[in-house]
């Protein structure tokens, strides 16, 4: 059985945060410059949203929030400014992409549940649109995973600000990948397992 059939969520997960993040990371340890690094990665995410919209006739909403997030970024890196301003530009990309999160909360689809909707097979897709018309726990717990994820992208955006004015540069420039790699890394593990005790709670079929 396919990742994508066996866990909608690990595959969201890998398809649409962890290789836009890979290209973006690996062309910049390549030495390549941060535009085309940025660039690369939002073009990874965008090709991952039309791929679902032909495949499933679906849009991914993680993977458009991925790209929009990357492309943030790419605009600002255009931005020029002091060595600070250049290295906060992350928390900005990741503040917006946490709004986004907390605001899809008080909609009737928060954003982890339509990412997890797309990543899913024809099948799954259509228990989980029984599931989330007929059971209320079923939605509040989609709803709560894209809480979790805006706010622990929201402190992680908060944190960076007094780092960037306390480190120097260098150090800073190390710390940023790390922390965002180490925030999303988090939020993954337990986004596949909450989502596993989610699912078999309310018996999604595969």
């Amino acid at each position: 059985m396919s990742a994508r059939g066996r866990n909608p969520t690990l595959s969201l997960l890998l398809w649409d945060v962890a290789l836009p993040l890979a290209a973006y990371y690996g062309l910049r340890l390549a030495g390549q410059s941060e535009q085309i690094s940025l660039l690369a990665g939002a073009g990874v995410a965008a090709a991952r949203i039309v791929w679902v919209a032909v495949r499933d006739r679906s849009f991914d909403g993680f993977a458009a929030l991925l790209a929009g997030v990357l492309g943030i970024g790419l605009v600002l890196s255009l931005v020029t400014g002091d060595a600070k301003f250049l290295l906060l530009k992350e928390s900005f990309a990741t503040a917006t992409a946490a709004i986004v999160l907390l605001l899809s909360c008080f909609s009737r689809t928060p954003m982890v549940l339509v990412a997890v909707r797309a990543g899913s097979s024809a099948a799954k897709r259509a228990e989980i649109d029984r599931l989330t018309d007929e059971v209320p726990a079923f939605r509040r717990a989609f709803t709560r995973m894209s809480a979790v994820w805006g706010v622990a992208l929201l402190l992680e955006a908060a944190i960076r600000v007094p780092l960037v004015y306390t480190l120097s540069a260098d150090v800073m420039n190390a710390l940023s990948v790390v922390l965002l790699l180490a925030v999303i890394g988090g939020l993954s593990l337990w986004s596949v397992r909450y989502a596993e005790k989610v699912q078999k709670a309310h018996a999604v079929t595969p």
